[in-house]
């Protein structure tokens, strides 16, 4: 069968290479060529393969069609996965094109005939069956099936192990210096000032005017749910920024309780603590919970929705689509990369099989209900978002955008854990599985696929953050993997405790590795600097200057104090000098000291505080300017205090003018809302 196979996909390259140099010799562009010698290719191996290979007796479907395409595809990636780690560690390219070739040609080889072309891979339409699966694998099953404490133990120990990493990386004592972080608080703290002060006024105006006071705020670039979310807590807990990194760590510990969950109810506790441990000790979780952020939050709302839409596609009933949905909307209103979850939908039916819930009319009702709550503020909103494209459309960026996301995720669950999530992907999607397993696995391969596929069309960025939804259910599969490995041994079987508890340590190697070579967070004592301000210069305008983290951690201190809205932060990124959204197109506004003491007399500014240090990156020359003009013989400013930069070999000064000046609001407007202002 094995020869057979490899005859098959002989001619399926030649057909592939020929096909492609023939379109080429047309005048077609190769990478346009591409694309109908492959579907050619694959039509023909699909055929070849169902004939002669395995020699399928029952009929052919489009479900088995969309099956093999997927397995294609996903082959596909695995062969540039591969390829690049072999690259990456010296070996030659074309010695690495070979082993990848011959890996990629085992595993379709059993994937064909497992999945693919496997009799109980077409499906099981007892009735009995289905409402048994959909119980277990649901959002409803989920929830009812069994008790919660387990689970809840889990999601303890996983807390503790993300509290450990963040203490480790002073994660929750250092302010918000992350490049976002200001901006997230603020604007949680935008919606909680309305409510409590300004409730009935136009919120839109609310809003401008705050944006004018801090000009952090970007509701637009980024949607609103999630901040509403956080504004609920301005009303229990201390007004700091500690209290809400405590947040932030249960926030980043939620997905590892669906996870334990999952695992727990298609393999066992043993695998369900491996399966939740392994994903809080993935790099990419520690490092999006040890800044305030929004990733976990999607990547919490994107697991139940998939779980959602698995039960939908066995039970299709209204509620149901409309639940998904509101998920759905729920991902999108947090951030616009919850947009997967209408990818994800079309991947989950190509591997299941369940094509005719596209032609029931709740799919639809259920789409449209999505659409009529996110459409409008995505519309909206869109050209302020795209801003923050770090690249353009287009077929370079696809393969760029594979060629990082594929080792990203290499990177999160090491050697070991890539090899054991392969094999957890195998066993659970084979038609051999038992039907919950599989269930669960079909519905995480699918949203592993829209997680790459997604991110490597739209042109956002290259960050390995964006992989974070794929993460839970790597985790999964990891687990399920070395289940099924330990299942072939039998004195390992039979003390699954005992194996889990070593094969964490193995698991958790790539996060271990982060935590020893990531530096710990440094403190800019902006807090200090807000207090200071409060006290000797209050209602008037100060200058931040140092980089994206610095600007949003004085601008969040100082609006916490500043409990009348009198003062007014103005960047001197936007003073001295002009870029786009994301610091791009840079230039100089001036470049002379005394014209920045021109218009630093201009904003009526009286205090500038101005961080600096070998991590205040990236450095830009209008911060040499800036320190140049204070420190000149007639500058207005004097020197009033030096914070020591805790964990960091830096400062921030606090500059404040010696006599007072009147303060000009129009002038501050005029620089803190600019012409793409975000509301």
């Amino acid at each position: 069968m094995f020869i057979r196979f490899l005859l098959v996909g002989g001619a399926g390259f030649c057909i592939d290479a020929g096909l492609t140099f023939l379109l080429i010799q047309l005048s077609l562009a190769p990478w346009l060529a591409r694309i109908p010698a492959i579907f050619s290719a694959m039509l023909f191996t699909w055929l070849a393969n169902r004939c002669f290979t395995y020699q399928v007796e029952h009929s052919r479907s489009i479900r088995e069609g969309g099956r093999y395409m997927l397995v294609a595809l996903s082959m596909a990636l695995i062969n540039y996965l591969i390829y690049l780690v072999l690259v990456s560690y010296g070996l030659l390219p074309m010695l690495a094109v070979t082993l990848a070739t011959a890996c990629q040609t085992i595993l379709s080889f059993h994937a064909y005939r497992y999945f693919v072309f496997s009799d109980a891979a077409a499906g099981n339409t007892n009735s009995d069956l289905r409402q048994k699966l959909s119980s277990g694998t649901s959002l409803e099953g989920f929830v009812r099936a069994s008790s919660w404490y387990p689970d809840l133990a889990v999601f303890g120990i996983a807390t503790a192990i993300l509290a450990a990493a963040m203490i480790v990386l002073r994660g929750l004592d250092s302010g918000l210096t992350g490049s976002d972080e200001g901006s997230h608080f603020l604007n949680a703290y935008l919606i909680w000032s309305y409510v409590t002060t300004a409730f009935g006024q136009n919120p839109m105006q609310y809003a401008t005017d705050f944006y004018v006071h801090y000009p952090k705020i970007s509701i637009g670039h980024w949607p609103p749910l999630y901040y509403a979310f956080l504004s609920l807590f301005f009303f229990i807990l201390p007004h700091a920024t500690f209290p809400f990194m405590l947040v932030n760590l249960l926030i980043g510990a939620l997905p590892a309780l669906l996870v334990a969950r999952i695992t727990r109810q298609v393999l066992g506790m043993p695998w369900a603590l491996l399966a939740a441990i392994a994903y809080v000790c993935m790099p990419v979780t520690i490092n999006n919970t040890l800044r305030l952020m929004l990733d976990q939050a999607l990547v919490g709302l994107c697991v139940l929705a998939a779980m959602q839409w698995s039960g939908y596609t066995q039970q299709p009933t209204l509620r149901r689509g409309l639940t998904y949905a509101a998920l759905t909307s729920a991902a999108i209103l947090v951030k616009g990369n919850g947009w997967l979850m209408g990818v994800f939908p079309f991947f989950h039916i190509a591997l299941t099989g369940r094509w005719q819930i596209l032609l029931n009319w709740r799919t639809y009702v259920s789409g449209f209900a999505a659409l009529a709550v996110v459409g409008a503020w995505t519309v909206v909103t869109y050209k302020i978002s795209s801003d923050g494209f770090n690249y353009a459309w287009g077929m370079d960026y696809f393969v760029l955008a594979l060629s990082a996301f594929l080792p990203a995720i290499y990177a999160n669950i090491g050697p070991i854990g890539t090899i054991a999530a392969l094999v957890g992907v195998v066993v659970s999607v084979s038609g051999r599985a038992d039907p919950a397993i599989r269930e669960a696995g079909l519905t995480g391969l699918a949203m592993v696929l829209a997680t790459i596929i997604f991110h490597a069309i739209v042109p956002v960025d290259l960050d390995q953050r964006y992989m974070s939804s794929a993460m839970p259910y790597m985790a999964i599969f990891i687990s399920m993997g070395a289940a099924a490995a330990v299942r072939r041994w039998q004195w390992a079987f039979a003390r699954p405790w005992l194996v889990a508890t070593v094969l964490i340590f193995v698991f958790c190697a790539p996060g271990w590795f982060f935590l020893v070579d990531r530096a710990p967070r440094f403190d800019l004592r902006m807090d200090l600097v807000a207090e200071q301000i409060i006290s000797q210069a209050p209602g008037t305008v100060t200058i931040v200057d140092g980089h994206a983290g610095t600007e949003g951690a004085f601008a969040a201190e100082l609006a916490l104090r500043d409990k009348f809205l009198q003062c007014y932060v103005v960047r001197s990124s936007q003073l001295l000098a002009k870029s786009d959204f994301m610091g791009k197109r840079y230039a100089l506004r001036t470049e002379s000291p005394q014209a920045v003491l021109d218009l630093l007399d201009q904003v009526s500014a009286s205090a500038v505080v101005v961080a600096e240090g070998p991590l205040i990156e990236p450095h830009f020359a209008h911060s040499d300017l800036l320190l140049s003009a204070l420190k000149q013989p007639n500058s207005p400013f004097r020197l009033a205090q030096t914070y020591q930069h805790y964990r960091h070999d830096g400062r921030t000064y606090l500059y404040l003018r010696d006599t007072p000046i009147r303060l000009d609001r129009e002038a501050v407007k005029r620089v803190n809302f600019p012409e793409k202002a975000p509301l």
